[in-house]
């Protein structure tokens, strides 16, 4: 048994464990007092031992959950189970648990990865057969390790061809085969495949635990496939006893080259190869969705992966992405389309869950209340989240590949002085024994400010001067002492006020990262990483002891698909994307942050950090809605056609994967609003549009008063309330209420045409309307000549001004103009107990408040909430304190949100700036370059 550390010693024991069920605190002290006795070990050991081993069985992960086909497939893994021999999951079931996996989870990957499989072909049956499927999880939430799993029980079972497609970026690809190599393989691809020595075998990560066979590999960390060299290995397909695995970019010629190889080399004289294949394609929403639009055209990507596919006599394709908006709807112009094309995932659809270390959209972009934070504006945020004010006239959004940046913002100078300070902070956890020891030895900051390649580089210099200045600094006074260092020295001066505002918490104080500053920092390097700087400038595999790989990484797309940053602790973003796929795909720090989650940093402007907290949003609805669908045994037709419909799935997509035509003006898409509430977080910066719609709620609450009588307090408190409106009032409203275009999904024109042509019998029905006027806030009041009796109190609301674009955006980073509980005014107080009580009984273990969701599918009517808000802070401005009035809306429709419920579309029209703003480029400038060909 392994006890040269307590890391070593915590895995030896956890893998001596069964994984059924989780031993008691007393067990585990009963074993490590034994070893205490019988090997010597001191009580510090003993007790980092015993905090590793109860952090490993208190993370845990759920079962996902999965859609399957109407078509019949029977399950054969039961039957075939006791034939099979687990040779390549047992050795990465074992590394795994050595590497510091928690049983739980090792025990929950191991269940879903045999459905899974039971849900792919069963590769000893004979015949033509094909089956298509989706595996969806979160942004770095272990994905990789989820198809390495997948991969190594296929292999056990009798796959023996196994194609995995990475992204578009050689990169990934390298990192993509690097993991394969020590999770599957068991030996190093770039020694097996070097010319002049072909076969040789290096042992790497699951071939250290068992040698006695390994996968053969075709390519490897230092090339994608090529012709002459596995050519040169002389290996036939029909003859091979072990897989095959090909790590492949998304490459047409790439493509086109293996399927060539494959058809001259081992295809039988029909053309096709009568051996089972499984085709795992990551960032499967990423080249290799058919964006044709016109019936008959297919991409040279999809084209390429189907051309595989179809060399096969018995073929498998899984794709794994976290961003499946495109995926699920493929080619969105036609229904017959998008079923029809070989890549949908027709079969099953299966939702990863995550462990609960995790640290994903929900923990950084939980949603914020503006009514919760009307006083300091601190709502809900993470501490770790910190805002971009200053950026602008540095490096504005909209810029050119010309783009000058030789200067730096403050915030990015204090962004770099945060990642230097918990690169030291981590080395001195690792070295007084803290659980998790750091996270490791990598350390990485990444800097997303630009898609040019040219700007990209620019940044990388002049980050390396700010970073040479600072470590000259450290090396000359860091070791005075903390009072005298900062007074010789501005930059350590610097250094210590940053700590003192973020970092006083850490568990050490600002003389012991001052002693320990100079060796943290010096081993950092600042590397641009994009098309023109090579895909192997960022490889972590170089290095494997201390102090691994510093880097501050500077780039565009080569950081936002698929690479893994590995020890990522601070993140400065700058990007303008609003598409939900791209976002997510940027967002490289979700991930596990395991020994100092509490010192990461991600730095972003208030925009971007409402539009991740749009998508979370979003993102937590299609989930819910994929678990309502599953409880209807819903199929993935059913589910891609739902999707369809979905307004922030289907709007918020590349322009490409839409086919909707979207650049000319006027561009217009269907949505359906049942069960849906939305809000004018968008308003117009001018005082004269403004005006006219206070003026407007004015002369719509007299109307109100005047034709309905005097309103009721809401019984939820907090405003005044209108029953039984007529939708002819409802939709004179709206109809005159200036709206900014940029709210791509309130749009009051379409919508108010929409409620003018409702059906007799709309379900649910939208004839009449409930009103609410908020009257609770804490800034000053606002008299309405329409209710003089009515006490209206304005809410407080902080606001960003965007005089280009003529808006104003409301709460910031929340992006919510109301509180989540306004829903309830549509609602009596059983009813809302009624919905929460049902809520918890269906899922006991659920934390938080109930989603706004369930609220509305109680509902009888469609609520209308007004809102009258006042600026916070900037007193010099107009929109501040008692200047001007900035009447919102919401509005929220009744009803599940359920696939087969008879429902009406709206039709959205998108104008040119709301294209121009919401669909920019989100590419790097520099094309991806092609494979270099053959040997």
């Amino acid at each position: 048994m392994n006890i040269e550390s307590p890391e070593a010693l915590a895995a030896s024991v956890a893998n001596l464990i069964p994984l059924e069920s989780p031993p008691t605190e007393a067990q585990i002290d009963t074993v490590l007092a034994g070893m205490a006795a019988g090997f010597g070990l001191s009580d510090i050991f003993v007790s980092e031992t015993r905090k590793l081993l109860h952090a490993r069985y208190s993370i845990r992960m759920e079962m996902g959950q999965t859609l399957t086909s109407e078509e019949e497939h029977d399950p054969w893994l039961a039957g075939r189970r006791a034939e099979i021999d687990p040779f390549y999951w047992n050795r990465y079931r074992q590394m795994l648990i050595r590497s510091g996996w928690g049983p739980f989870v090792v025990s929950t990957l191991d269940r879903t990865t045999d459905e899974l499989l039971d849900l792919m072909g069963n590769p000893e049956k004979d015949g033509d057969w094909k089956r298509r499927g989706l595996v969806v999880g979160d942004v770095q939430s272990g994905k990789t390790a989820s198809y390495a799993a997948l991969i190594c029980k296929a292999a056990d079972a009798g796959y023996r061809m196994v194609v995995l497609l990475t992204g578009t970026l050689e990169n990934v690809r390298r990192q993509t085969q690097e993991r394969l190599d020590a999770a599957f393989v068991g030996l190093d691809s770039r020694d097996f495949l070097t010319v002049g020595q072909i076969g040789r075998k290096t042992p790497v990560g699951v071939g250290h635990l068992d040698g006695r066979r390994d996968g053969i590999v075709f390519t490897s960390r230092d090339s994608d496939f090529r012709k002459n060299t596995a050519s040169a290995l002389n290996i036939s397909l029909g003859a091979v006893k072990e897989p095959v695995l090909v790590v492949s970019k998304k490459n047409a010629s790439v493509l086109s080259r293996l399927a060539g190889w494959l058809r001259a080399k081992n295809a039988n004289h029909d053309g096709r190869i009568d051996v089972p294949l499984l085709l795992i394609d990551d960032e499967a929403d990423n080249a290799s969705i058919n964006t044709k639009q016109k019936p008959g055209q297919v991409t040279v990507i999809n084209r390429g992966i189907r051309d595989i596919l179809e060399l096969f006599t018995r073929s498998s394709y899984v794709g794994f992405t976290a961003t499946p908006f495109a995926n699920i709807f493929i080619d969105p112009a036609s229904t017959s389309e998008m079923i029809g094309d070989d890549l949908f995932p027709r079969d099953f659809i299966h939702v990863l869950e995550s462990p609960d270390n995790y640290v994903g959209m929900n923990a950084i972009f939980a949603q914020a209340d503006p009514d919760e934070s009307e006083e300091d504006g601190t709502g809900n945020d993470s501490p770790n989240l910190i805002d971009i004010e200053d950026a602008e006239d540095w490096l504005p959004v909209t810029h050119n590949k010309d783009q000058e940046v030789d200067w730096q913002p403050d915030s990015l100078k204090n962004a770099l002085r945060s990642f230097l300070l918990t690169t030291a902070i981590r080395d001195l956890r690792a070295r007084v024994g803290h659980p998790g020891k750091g996270g490791g030895i990598h350390r990485s900051m990444l800097i997303n400010v630009s898609r040019f390649t040219d700007v990209q580089n620019k940044v990388a210099a002049v980050i390396h001067t700010e970073l040479e200045d600072i470590r000259r600094a450290v090396r000359l006074y860091g070791s005075l002492g903390v009072g005298k260092a900062a007074a010789s020295s501005p930059e350590i001066a610097s250094l210590a006020k940053i700590f003192e505002a973020r970092f006083a918490a850490s568990g050490f104080g600002w003389d012991e990262v001052l002693l320990a500053l100079h060796t943290a920092i010096s081993p950092i390097f600042v590397q641009a990483v994009n098309q023109s700087t090579g895909a192997a400038k960022l490889d972590y595999s170089i290095a494997k002891a201390e102090p691994g790989v510093r880097v501050i990484a500077v780039g565009g797309n080569s950081l936002s698909r698929g690479l893994t940053l590995e020890g990522l602790s601070t993140s400065y973003f700058l990007r303008n994307s609003k598409m939900y796929d791209t976002l997510l795909q940027m967002g490289r720090w979700f991930g596990y942050r395991d020994g100092y989650g509490d010192i990461c940093q991600l730095w972003l402007t208030q925009e971007a950090a409402g539009w991740y907290r749009h998508v979370t949003e979003a993102t937590g609805e299609l989930k819910r809605e994929f678990a309502r669908m599953k409880r209807r045994k819903a199929t993935p037709k059913e589910f891609g056609l739902r999707v369809r419909c979905h307004p922030d799935t289907l709007l918020i997509t590349a322009r490409n994967k839409m086919a909707t035509g979207v650049d000319i003006v006027g561009a217009t898409q269907d949505v359906s609003l049942t069960g849906r509430g939305i809000e004018s977080t968008r308003l117009y910066s001018d005082i004269t549009r403004n005006k006219a719609n206070l003026g407007l709620v004015n002369i719509f609450a007299a109307g109100l008063a005047s034709r309905h009588g005097k309103p009721d307090r809401s019984p939820h408190g907090g405003a005044v309330l209108w029953w039984d409106v007529p939708v002819g009032d409802i939709t004179d409203f709206i109809d005159g209420f200036a709206v900014h275009p940029l709210n791509h999904d309130f749009q009051c024109d379409s919508i108010a045409d929409f409620l003018r042509d409702l059906p007799a019998r709309q379900v649910p029905p939208l004839e009449h309307w409930t009103v609410a006027l908020l009257t609770s806030g804490t800034a000053e009041p606002i008299e309405l000549e329409g209710l003089p009796d009515i006490a209206i109190m304005a809410k407080k609301r902080k606001i960003r001004v965007a005089e280009k674009l003529s808006s104003i955006l409301v709460s910031g980073k929340s992006s919510r103009v109301g509180s989540r509980r306004d829903v309830l005014h549509g609602l009596s107080p059983d009813e809302v107990k009624a919905v929460e009580e049902e809520v918890r009984r269906e899922n006991p273990d659920r934390k938080g408040d109930v989603e706004e969701d369930h609220f509305r599918a109680a509902m009888k009517a469609p609520l209308l909430v007004i809102y009258l808000l006042r600026g916070r802070e900037q007193k010099d401005s107009p929109y501040y304190r008692n200047g001007l009035v900035l009447p919102a809306l919401a509005l929220h429709f009744p009803g599940a949100v359920d696939p087969d419920a008879p429902k009406r579309l709206v039709k959205y029209r998108l104008n040119k700036v709301a294209q121009d703003e919401l669909f920019t480029p989100d590419f790097d400038d520099e094309p991806v370059v092609d494979d270099d060909g053959d040997d």
